[in-house]
């Protein structure tokens, strides 16, 4: 159990440098399936002040995209700087690079979904969807997910001062959305000419969906308690405002910030952990190393029908003297890919220095047996 840069690992793992001096690094998005070449594209990276990082696979990073933002951020975290740029994703037919964000509107911030085109650099940006009410702070629009049916979903907070809009049928905040790839709703959407999907949220930030049950998962941040995990199904309502429990299948009473999550259902990791989620806690942004909570990932497995959790266990944490801020988390082809927020910068952005790391098994390790 030896500390690797400032992080320790679940035995039998080890993490590596992917890069770093990034500004800001919120999710990541790995290409299924990369090309063999040093300059092929590896991972896609949202850095939340306006840019999109593309790291190839000789681990160089490379501007994709940058301007994103049509306003100054402020950097205040948290608070007002915790807007930008949020999701990342990879379509898997195109590999088209879809991303949400905010802009702002005359006196108005509002969130949008992207669309663009092209592997080392964006050629081509197209606005998929937009208008959607925001603030300059949580609670905007964040993840971006494709489901088993091509359908692009959306999970977008409350607006924070406003949580009644998280019951509003008419308002998309504080929902999880469901589009074609285009912008336009699908026609067998739960109701009838409505984006929504499913309602009832606080401040949804990760979304992932599980093979074994087609189902997708959902991180959602409660007020002061009750951060939560909950299965998304059609049509769901999720308590919100004020209940964060309804429909939840864990939460922390004792807030932990929970960001992105993932499954391991694709060979990266030994079979011992087929189908278990992982799920990034972020914490508080402001204190460094040690806290009493978040600065972790931490492993689940679920009941096979997504109701229950059968077994927890902490599978990474930051033990450095610094803000260590775990806050994307994705599976990649060779691994679990995740972002440290900070790193050795700090929370006001003046100095970049945020992280990509990259968890693989130790080769020969035998788990659950006397070594």
């Amino acid at each position: 159990m030896e500390p690797i840069d400032g992080w320790w690992v679940f035995p039998g793992f080890r993490i590596e440098l992917v890069s770093t001096g990034l500004h800001k690094p919120t999710n990541v998005a790995p290409v299924q399936r990369p090309g063999r070449n040093d300059d092929d594209p590896l991972l896609y990276v949202s850095m939340l002040y306006g840019e999109i990082k593309v790291i190839t696979r000789d681990c160089q990073a490379h501007t994709y995209a940058d301007g994103l933002l049509n306003y100054r951020p402020d950097y205040v975290l948290p608070g007002s700087g915790e807007s930008g740029v949020t999701g990342v994703q990879v379509e898997p037919s195109s590999g088209d690079v879809f991303a949400s964000m905010l802009y702002k509107d005359g006196n108005d911030f509002k969130g949008e979904v992207v669309r663009m085109k092209g592997k080392l650099r964006a050629e081509s940006i197209e606005t998929v969807l937009d208008g959607i009410p925001s603030v300059l702070a949580a609670h905007q629009i964040q993840a971006l997910t494709f489901g088993f049916d091509d359908k692009l979903y959306v999970t977008t907070g409350d607006g924070l001062t406003t949580p009644q809009t998280a019951q509003d049928d008419r308002d998309p905040r504080g929902k999880v959305l469901r589009f074609n790839l285009d912008g336009s709703v699908p026609v067998d959407n739960p109701s009838n000419g409505s984006p929504v999907y499913a309602k009832g949220f606080r401040n949804p930030f990760g979304a992932a969906w599980r093979k074994s049950d087609r189902s997708l998962y959902i991180t959602d941040n409660g007020p002061r308690t009750d951060d939560r995990i909950a299965k998304v199904v059609p049509g769901g309502n999720y308590g919100w405002s004020p209940d964060m429990r309804s429909g939840s299948l864990f939460w922390w009473h004792f807030t932990q910030a929970p960001t992105a999550l993932d499954f391991m259902q694709d060979g990266q990791f030994p079979e011992e952990f087929h189908d278990e989620l992982f799920v990034a806690l972020a914490g508080p942004a402001r204190y460094r190393s040690p806290v009493r909570k978040g600065k972790s990932v931490i492993k689940m497995r679920l009941n096979e029908d997504g109701t229950g959790v059968r077994s927890y266990d902490e599978f990474l944490a930051y033990i450095g003297p610094g803000l260590g801020m775990p806050v994307g988390l994705a599976f990649g082809p060779d691994g679990l890919y995740f972002t440290d927020l900070h790193g050795e910068g700090d929370i006001f952005g003046q100095r970049p220095g945020g992280s990509v790391y990259r968890v693989v098994p130790i080769d020969g390790w035998r788990w659950y047996d006397d070594q």
